[in-house]
């Protein structure tokens, strides 16, 4: 049987791990636990043994990262240095191997030195593991915080950009997601009492109150914070979108809240749909007509892919919902597995 690995995604407010098994199961067992980087990053290291001690911290470990971007750290290259001091903390006898933009696994040594390659490399990974099934296609993943669009020809990963800004740019990553995003950055404006209102520019509501109010997530799924450190049932979450334009649940009624989680739900699938939008007309007569879907907000990689008239395929229907949920933790200990299997 061939050794266990244990794939990392070290995000700013999330931390993934999916275990790959030597053999004796298909499908990665996953662990994904919510932790705020910027406001507490001394404890890193411990939330890494801790969450690998969950799944019997395996010798071989793959690592991909979007920390760095955590404003606790002045430049990405001090975050980068950071995550990969935290690892040699948590894991003294374990060199693991850091996958970068390139596609290529490298020493924690080479990567401080090469920073810029393995900083935000987590849509990479996701996207070249599915090209192994899928070999015309958008790569959606919908995360908490953002969406990559990623594009996959004739079994290649076909990017424009590789680093943050300019993938901003081209489309390929649109900074909007299923939880953390706040309301007043989806949308200026929401229907009220017929006719508009404008949304109050604050942190009361975020994406996570819309789609629970909608019923697209269940309150188990709502693992970020909530903006006012209330709960997470449909009612509390209702209440937050209700000061979003300044007013209450005594003030607005439950139809009116519908009215305002559907806007803001259906703007966002719009910037989601305008990003695929970007990268297909880049492509032309080389763009996937099928869209593979991932992430905690597949529902929403799902209606953006539609309304430009793509097919959709879910990667949970190859990979199993877990791994599929925290894509690039599973990607990168399946292409580790890979390389070693070569």
């Amino acid at each position: 049987m061939k050794e266990p690995i244990l794939g990392w995604d070290i995000g700013g407010a999330n931390i993934k791990a999916a275990l790959l098994d030597g053999g004796s199961t298909v499908e990665p067992v996953v662990v994904e636990r919510p932790f705020a980087l910027w406001r507490e990053p001394h404890q890193l290291p411990a939330v890494l043994s801790e969450t690998a001690q969950r799944l019997q911290a395996p010798r071989r470990m793959a690592v991909t990262m979007t920390a760095e971007l955590a404003d606790c750290f002045a430049t990405k290259r001090e975050g980068v240095a950071f995550v990969l001091d935290a690892f040699r903390q948590a894991f003294p006898e374990v060199e693991p191997c850091v996958y970068g933009v390139d596609g290529m696994f490298r020493s924690p040594e080479a990567a401080r030195r090469e920073s810029q390659l393995v900083a935000a490399a987590n849509w990479m990974a996701s996207a070249t593991f599915a090209s192994r099934t899928f070999h015309d296609a958008l790569f959606i993943d919908v995360g908490s915080t953002t969406t990559d669009v990623t594009p996959i020809v004739a079994g290649r990963v076909v990017v424009h950009a590789r680093t943050d800004p300019d993938r901003l740019r081209s489309g390929e990553l649109v900074y909007s997601g299923a939880l953390r995003t706040p309301v007043c950055a989806i949308v200026h404006s929401v229907p009220l009492g017929g006719g508009v209102c404008r949304v109050a520019a604050e942190y009361f509501a975020i994406a996570a109150d819309v789609h629970r109010w909608l019923g697209r997530i269940a309150e188990c799924d709502y693992t970020c914070e909530t903006p006012d450190g209330r709960g997470r049932n449909r009612a509390e979450a209702g209440a937050r979108l209700a000061r979003m334009v300044c007013a209450d649940v005594e003030m607005v009624a439950p139809a009116d809240i519908t009215s305002i989680a559907r806007h803001v739900a259906q703007a966002q699938v719009r910037q989601i749909a305008a990003g695929i939008r970007q990268v297909r007309e880049r492509l032309g007569p080389d763009a996937p007509r099928v869209a593979i879907l991932a992430g905690r907000g597949s529902f929403l990689a799902k209606a953006a892919a539609r309304r430009v008239g793509l097919e959709t395929c879910d990667l949970a229907d190859h990979v199993g919902w877990e791994a599929a949920r925290v894509a690039p933790a599973a990607a990168v200990a399946y292409l580790l597995a890979q390389r070693a299997s070569v």
